[in-house]
């Protein structure tokens, strides 16, 4: 599978070399896994809303496109469990087979359970929408 790393058409005009560059190294670091659909951890961040930012490599080794449409999404951190859940809507996320792409989900604060400490965390795709 040959594999490519996308960039979102506004991503690709407003991201720093230097973003780039680190998200272009952990992209060839963590290659996609056939039959997995993964997000590996970039940057985690809290804004003055208290939303959290997380933003992630969607790493697509499923054999059909990956849509982030209808997508219910957990935000954990190891040592304190499922700290925020939200619902997604961005048909505009597309990643195809053998693709990695960095998108950031915005977890709002009215999403988030506990605050969160920013460290030891991942997203993953909920069970069900609760």
């Amino acid at each position: 599978m040959e594999e490519r790393l996308l960039f979102d058409p506004a991503w690709e005009k407003a991201i720093a070399p230097r973003d780039r560059e680190s998200i272009e190294q952990l992209h060839q670091s963590h290659p996609v896994v056939n039959g997995e659909l993964s997000w590996t951890p970039i940057n985690v961040a809290l804004n003055h809303q208290g939303s959290i930012l997380a933003m992630v490599l969607i790493q697509n080794g499923l054999e059909e496109t990956f849509t982030a449409e209808n997508l219910s999404l957990i935000y954990r951190e190891h040592t304190r469990g499922v700290v925020a859940e939200a619902n997604f809507q961005l048909k505009q996320v597309q990643v195809p087979s053998g693709a990695s792409m960095p998108w950031t989900f915005v977890f709002p604060e009215q999403t988030v359970r506990k605050r969160p400490r920013l460290s030891d965390w991942q997203v993953e795709v909920a069970e069900k929408i609760r």
